[in-house]
């Protein structure tokens, strides 16, 4: 008798298609996020009944100002949450902005979720906690918390996690960190994006690609605890073969632990910028009955799209060369989308996937 077919969670087994409208754009000439919008994290906001969008605000060249480290917008209600219906509301404010690591703003802000709750910030001991990347040539995470989403955010100045030694997957930056709170063990969950100072010798069809490493970190204490890495680059013919982006952890009651995830077929070379296009975006399976198990790249519903399969409209709606962070957001009433930025370097701007 054949097998069955595997069971794919419930989002991972729809047809995605892009709606080329902006979600999110750049902001004006001269303003904090007039440079690149994208990168979202989004979470229900109980204080304000609606969702709460932190987003990668990169300023432009003529900007007067800069963001300290995420800009803030917010959704028209809980189920209207396409283009058109997301306002901007500024920056996350911090109480401490002096304590950022090495004195230059981060990036890459994500609250912690709870694991098993669609796109709900987990409230730790009274609090709720985010990473974020600090970056100023080499790239540390610290974390900061809050008793409101709104902020303001009170930064803890030594990070959690820091590069490794010079041969480590995780010699030359830790970035992208995503995370989730498992009470039982009172600890959060820690997905983080790996990049080796040196060529490695277990990735040989890509020795400087990123690879996605696990690291398990309990509120309150200085540094967290580094796991093993779950995906490597350069091993298959993935489509994520050459680096392997963030990921968010997603969970179905009958398929188990799924992601998304970005990540890119082509290898870097040593003095690039470890990142070269295309970035697509696309699932991931995890094979244990708990997240930290064996991981693999979906290839049966993933890739959702290449650049060179843009049509002219969207071409002209500004998508085009990545495909960067994407992030799924499920309304109570069953609304989904998929958000990720797209653009040439530097100009950015927000995007959607449909079903």
């Amino acid at each position: 008798m054949a097998s069955s077919a595997p069971v794919l969670p419930l989002w991972m087994g729809r047809k995605w298609t892009i709606d080329s409208r902006i979600v999110l754009p750049r902001g004006p000439s001269g303003s904090f996020d007039s440079g690149v919008v994208g990168d979202p994290c989004i979470v229900w906001d109980d204080d304000v009944r609606t969702w709460r969008m932190f987003y990668f605000a990169g300023a432009g060249r003529t900007a007067e100002s800069h963001a300290l480290v995420a800009g803030l917008a917010l959704s028209r209600s809980a189920e209207e949450i396409g283009p058109g219906d997301w306002e901007k509301s500024g920056q996350a404010p911090l109480r401490n902005p002096e304590d950022l690591f090495q004195g230059k703003p981060g990036h890459k802000w994500w609250v912690v979720m709870d694991p098993r709750a669609s796109n709900r910030a987990a409230r730790i001991h009274g609090r709720y906690w985010a990473l974020f990347v600090s970056t100023n040539g080499i790239k540390h995470i610290q974390v900061a918390y809050a008793e409101k989403l709104a902020g303001p955010w009170t930064v803890v100045a030594k990070p959690i996690l820091d590069p490794g030694p010079a041969d480590a997957p995780d010699g030359k930056h830790c970035d992208t960190p995503t995370a989730y709170w498992f009470e039982a063990p009172g600890q959060v969950l820690i997905f983080y994006k790996a990049y080796p100072l040196y060529a490695q010798a277990g990735q040989p069809g890509s020795p400087f690609g990123s690879s996605s490493v696990l690291a398990r970190w309990s509120p309150g204490k200085a540094t967290a605890v580094k796991g093993r890495q779950i995906l490597i680059p350069g091993r298959d013919q993935a489509w994520n073969r050459g680096w392997v982006g963030g990921v968010q952890l997603l969970h179905d009651d009958t398929a188990g632990w799924y992601a998304l995830s970005n990540g890119s077929p082509t290898p870097p070379e040593d003095q690039s910028n470890r990142e070269p296009a295309p970035s697509l975006g696309g699932w991931l399976r995890c094979a244990g009955a708990d997240p930290d198990g064996e991981w693999r790249t979906d290839a049966q519903a993933s890739p959702f799209r290449l650049p060179d399969q843009l049509s002219e409209q969207e071409l002209g709606a500004g998508l085009g060369v990545n495909f960067w962070r994407h992030h799924l957001l499920v309304t109570p009433g069953g609304r989904a989308r998929i958000f990720f930025n797209s653009g040439k370097y530097g100009t950015e701007q927000m995007y959607s996937l449909t079903i």
